[in-house]
């Protein structure tokens, strides 16, 4: 009995360990703005950890992941997107010894914005931001940050 309290103990203080080495370096504020009639902007902006960066929406092939706008295509009704994802300010560029190829990032703080049109009266707007980010070496996996809103003409 006194084996399996121990191992219990052990495996509880492991998974701690393990969880506790989550990073998780951009925090994302995601709302929409009504710019006329059925046509919204979804403004997306992401704060960034000191010495970390984001991804810009445009990267060459065989990079890192961009920063992406994606909608949940099962969830989402009466929607169309009208251009793509940018930001509001210049990306800086930098050559990745890693991926050997020069690369658009952001640090502190960015803003992307998305256009969308209303199909109908009403719609609802279901998806998700995907993104990586990076600092000396150091890349987080791809994450998601999810958004859903309820759309009127």
């Amino acid at each position: 009995m006194k084996k399996l309290f121990v191992i219990m103990v052990m495996v509880a203080a492991f998974a701690t360990n393990v969880s506790a080495q989550i990073v998780n370096p951009v925090k994302w504020d995601i709302t929409q703005k009504k710019v006329s009639e059925g046509v919204y902007d979804i403004i997306c902006k992401a704060t960034i950890d000191a010495t970390w960066h984001l991804y810009d929406a445009k990267l060459p092939e065989g990079g890192p992941l961009p920063t992406t706008f994606n909608i949940d295509e099962d969830e989402t009704t009466g929607i169309e997107l009208v251009g793509e994802l940018k930001a509001t300010t210049e990306a800086k560029t930098e050559h990745s010894d890693a991926f050997d190829m020069d690369l658009k990032y952001f640090e502190g703080t960015v803003t992307f914005v998305q256009r969308v049109k209303l199909t109908g009266d009403k719609a609802t707007l279901v998806g998700y931001i995907e993104y990586m980010s990076c600092t000396g070496g150091q890349c987080t996996p791809p994450s998601e940050a999810d958004f859903e809103f309820e759309l009127t003409k």
